[in-house]
């Protein structure tokens, strides 16, 4: 989040950040980087108008070494570093987008399940490669096998990429193992130090991914489709794209624009309306749903077993 995005923190304090069980069970946290591109500190006024919001909500987390703009990949690294030496008792740790409305009791209520499973990620999953040299993604799509002929389309292997692998919320352990890794701080410090191409600008959950993927251990993935995790679009009705209007399905909508639009889905959420009864009450907002992927085992056994041709953890279970 950028660090004069005062109206946005505003209008996610006064919806979704509202919800009974942020602050108890769910800590939300804004990331904000304290440094322009060029690596100079950001303007006096907006600092000094920032630090006041940071004592009054208590909800920042400000960055005094890191670019607010100029690659949120470092704003997503030291936010895990972060949370795991500050929330040692955390179950999960995720990032969501500025842009994001995110239904947190129906999120908590689904990954709770999961409390003692090691090594979990969970979420609608994005697969693609990485080449670290450049600080360029490659192959993003989503799904393994769209992933693997975009691979093969893109030349990700000639390029020196590295995955293909999926990315989302992050157990615990998950996250602690990453922060941890030198390879996590040595790619977090040339980010950093690029200040002219290549450099750093997106990309920040295809990173994250890659260092997944050079974990060494089998992972439990927990796969979303588009109907939980998607694109917010009010009117749009087809069921094969990522653009969806709010349903008893929805878990996180993206691209919520301005205010108007973050305030008529927490209405519609919380409330509905005459006109549009509300889409999930209170016990819907518990109701647990199901993965399309349940395990690694699941995910390997997938299309044929090709999947296993393009992600490398499938080495590690039995066909």
């Amino acid at each position: 989040m950028w660090a004069d995005s005062f109206a946005r923190r505003r209008w996610i304090r006064q919806t979704w950040k509202t919800y009974s069980n942020v602050g108890r069970t769910m800590h939300v946290v804004f990331i904000v980087g304290m440094l322009q591109s060029d690596l100079s500190p950001i303007p006096g006024e907006v600092e000094q108008k920032l630090r006041a919001e940071a004592a009054e909500h208590g909800d920042l987390l400000l960055l005094d070494d890191v670019p607010e703009r100029k690659s949120p990949c470092l704003k997503t690294m030291a936010w895990f570093r972060h949370a795991v030496h500050t929330y040692s008792g955390a179950t999960f740790i995720a990032k969501t987008d500025d842009d994001a409305f995110v239904q947190t009791i129906k999120l908590e209520a689904n990954i709770r399940p999961f409390t003692q499973t090691p090594r979990v990620y969970i979420g609608s999953t994005l697969w693609g490669s990485f080449v670290t040299k450049t600080f360029e993604p490659c192959a993003r799509r989503m799904g393994p096998n769209m992933c693997a002929g975009g691979m093969k389309e893109e030349n990700c292997v000639q390029k020196g990429a590295i995955g293909p692998y999926p990315y989302a919320v992050l157990s615990y352990g998950v996250a602690a193992w990453m922060v941890q890794q030198d390879a996590f701080l040595d790619f977090e410090q040339r980010a950093t130090a690029a200040t002219r191409p290549p450099m750093m600008t997106q990309g920040e959950d295809m990173v994250i991914g890659m260092f997944l993927y050079l974990s060494p251990w089998p992972l439990m993935p927990l796969h979303w489709g588009w109907d939980k995790l998607h694109d917010l679009c009010f009117k749009c009705t087809r069921k094969d794209q990522i653009w969806r209007p709010i349903t008893v399905q929805t878990v996180v909508a993206h691209h919520i624009a301005n205010e108007q639009i973050i305030t008529e889905v927490f209405r519609n959420i919380t409330h509905g309306s005459h006109f549009d009864p509300r889409p999930c009450d209170d016990a819907c907002q518990q109701k647990l749903l199901p993965f399309e992927v349940t395990s690694l085992e699941d995910l390997c056994s997938r299309a044929g077993g090709s999947i296993r041709k393009v992600y490398s953890k499938c080495a590690l279970v039995p066909k």
